[in-house]
């Protein structure tokens, strides 16, 4: 488990403040250690964003070479771990958007003995596209926001130190993103 930082400080936590001020500098160890350190973090997070497991590992190496040719740039080591997460919803951004190409347009074929189990599967999909697409519709910072704090658990203080903000804007912010995804599946299906 990660050593956190102390709620007042914005600043990493020694051992991370120093792989990231070694890994501008090029330093393979320092580079692998971030590496290890949020590979899972990151895995997660690309999975909850995009739902495709295929090209979960792909997108994380995508993430960790920006992040190697980016980081020399980083100019607020405090800031590390919005950036390298903004970096993640940027990828996973790309590929829902490149993933649907033609396949929005697809409707799979199906036999008419399955109808019965067909419609129940086709209730719970309609049921999880509605919360995909009420998720669509807010911004993107609001969306992730959201996935982390309900799928990631994280805390109002580790959202708050992420976002380099306070946690009451975090709890502003979470309550607004909820209340426009109920508007939004409310509008969509009243009952």
């Amino acid at each position: 488990m990660e050593p956190s930082p102390c709620a007042n400080s914005r600043s990493p936590p020694p051992a991370l403040e120093d792989l990231i001020l070694r890994g501008r500098s090029g330093d393979q160890e320092a580079l692998k250690g971030l590496i290890e350190r949020y590979q899972q973090r990151m895995a997660r997070f690309v999975l909850l964003e995009t739902r495709d497991a295929n090209a979960c590992e792909d997108l994380c190496q995508a993430i960790f070479i920006k992040m190697v040719i980016g980081l020399p740039r980083l100019r607020d080591t405090g800031r590390f771990e919005p950036w390298i997460f903004q970096i993640a919803r940027n990828v996973a951004r790309d590929h829902s958007r490149a993933a649907l190409g033609w396949r929005r347009y697809f409707v799979p074929y199906q036999p008419y003995h399955d109808a019965p189990a067909a419609c129940e599967d086709r209730a719970a999909t309609e049921k999880e596209a509605a919360l995909q697409d009420g998720l669509q519709q807010l911004s993107p910072e609001d969306r992730a926001l959201l996935r982390l704090h309900v799928e990631e658990k994280m805390s109002y203080d580790e959202l708050a130190r992420a976002s380099s903000t306070t946690v009451s804007a975090i709890k502003s912010r979470l309550y607004r993103a909820r209340r426009e995804l109920r508007s939004f599946l409310l509008a969509r299906d009243p009952e």
